[in-house]
């Protein structure tokens, strides 16, 4: 009834011509529903949005925005950001909100602030110009709980500890658990660990995200765990950057991932993923080596044929030898004059502090996705879209990968309607972390808006400029006020904290 009284207040207030702040003309509005765009105009009062209409009548005293027929849509969600690291230094944050984002969702890949609520609170003394979402990571949980000691399974007692830690976290507004079981932290986590944090945050209504186990030859059994962690916890499951990363696995999206989800549906499992659009992923060389046997030639030989070779790797930082940054194994081992693999192992010795000292001493860019494969995800109704990125990475993720699925594979390729694209990027994760009011545009929804050019927007970030803004973006609101505004940041910085709440009953 609460939510009723709130949308006949903005009811009233569209009728009340005084009240209305801005009114934006001449758009073609994508309501973020995955229905087709329609011309018509968008008035907003303070943060929300107060009436949408083919044609309304300018008041006394607002601003009239002409949109030239531009798309307008609700501002995109990013599913997977790291956008938190930094955040707080660089407010702005102009390589996400550039990209039409308005809110990111953080605590990823098991690693989250904390605790949340006193990020949180950081957060609102000193707001950002974007929305800030949060899991509650499993790898934090653990190195509270168990501290370095991570290389094995937890003890009964600490598992309790955790869940402990886990429920405080939840009330504090985390959306749910995030593993990251591919790194160290994570890794020697048993299934039944994360089943059972996992019923944890099942019991105030949160999902489960997972960026699985290994992601390179046993990719389909770590998705079969997290079908397994869906159905045992019966809770909500979200493959996060979903990705076929080895060669021997290239080409089996279409044959074999349509199975996943049939299964799911017949084990009543909500199941989604969600994508970046590259083919190229960004993280430590350590993942290469799914059972930490970093030594072993053999091993490491054909861990790097699986991921396209060593020239398929890129180092893009390498602490002990800045120099070296950029170049790929395959020429650090002619630097070195060393075989790729003798050149993987020298790196992991090199760089071995940074298991302890929490800092990246190396990561990379790796090729190591088929585009037909990351092509089929990209298409699918169920899978979501993120970056991945940070503020300033290396990964050209960071600033180009929502225009890039509007530029390269709605527009160009054709892969999916952009209907669907701008459905996927708002109303559909807007669904998945219950958003009541945002992902839309409807009458009392948040205004976090994207007007934008569907004939030109395009990324331009590449590995080598990884921060160049996109182009064809030339707007993006968030609670009613511009941080963008033809294409350039404004300063304003009306973002919020968002807190997952409990659905009622």
């Amino acid at each position: 009834m609460r939510y009723s009284a709130v949308l006949a207040g903005f009811l009233l207030a569209a009728t009340n011509a005084q009240a209305a702040d801005i009114l934006l003309t001449h758009v073609t509005v994508y309501d973020g529903t995955g229905t087709p765009g329609k011309a018509a105009e968008v008035r907003i009062h303070g943060d929300r949005i107060v009436a949408v209409a083919a044609h309304l009548a300018p008041s006394a005293g607002e601003t009239i925005r002409d949109g030239h027929g531009l798309a307008l849509a609700p501002g995109f969600i990013d599913m997977h950001s790291h956008g938190n690291r930094g955040l707080l230094k660089d407010l702005d944050a102009a390589t996400v909100s550039r990209q039409g984002v308005t809110t990111i969702f953080v605590g990823q890949d098991g690693e989250s602030d904390y605790p949340l609520a006193g990020y949180f609170r950081s957060l609102e003394a000193t707001p950002a110009a974007i929305n800030v979402a949060s899991m509650i990571g499993h790898a934090t949980l653990r190195e509270q709980v168990m501290g370095k000691d991570l290389y094995r399974a937890s003890t009964p007692a600490e598992l309790a500890k955790m869940k402990t830690l886990l429920a405080s976290e939840l009330r504090a507004g985390a959306f749910g658990l995030s593993t990251g079981l591919e790194y160290e932290q994570g890794h020697f986590a048993t299934t039944e660990e994360v089943v059972e944090l996992s019923k944890v945050a099942a019991t105030t209504g949160g999902f489960y995200i997972s960026h699985v186990r290994d992601e390179a030859d046993q990719t389909f059994e770590s998705f079969d765990e997290v079908l397994e962690i869906g159905r045992d916890a019966r809770i909500p499951v979200e493959i996060t950057h979903i990705k076929l990363g080895a060669t021997s696995i290239w080409h089996q999206a279409a044959k074999r991932m349509p199975a996943y989800f049939a299964a799911a549906r017949r084990d009543h499992i909500n199941l989604k993923a969600d994508v970046y659009p590259y083919t190229y992923w960004h993280s430590t060389i350590r993942v290469l080596i799914a059972d930490r046997d970093y030594f072993n030639p053999a091993k490491v030989a054909a861990a790097l044929k699986a991921n396209g070779g060593p020239g398929a790797i890129r180092i893009s930082r390498y602490a002990p030898d800045p120099a070296l940054a950029g170049k790929t194994l395959e020429q650090f081992a002619a630097v070195w004059h060393v075989s790729p693999a003798d050149a993987f192992m020298r790196a992991i010795r090199e760089t071995s502090a940074e298991v302890d000292g929490g800092d990246n001493l190396e990561e990379v860019i790796v090729t190591s996705m088929s585009e037909d494969d990351v092509s089929w995800f990209i298409a699918q109704p169920q899978i979501m879209f993120c970056s991945d990125g940070e503020l300033h990475g290396a990964h050209p993720r960071g600033a180009g990968a929502f225009p890039r699925v509007l530029g390269r594979y709605v527009r160009e390729r054709k892969t999916l309607p952009l209907t669907a694209a701008i459905h996927k990027m708002t109303g559909l994760p807007a669904q998945q972390l219950g958003l009541r009011d945002r992902g839309r545009i409807a009458l009392g929804y948040v205004a976090d808006l994207v007007l934008f050019d569907p004939a030109t927007v395009s990324d331009r970030s590449t590995i080598e400029q990884p921060e160049a803004p996109p182009v064809g973006i030339p707007a993006v609101m968030v609670s009613g006020e511009w941080v963008i505004d033809e294409g350039k940041v404004t300063g304003r910085r009306p973002g919020r904290v968002l807190r997952h709440s409990r659905p009622a009953g």
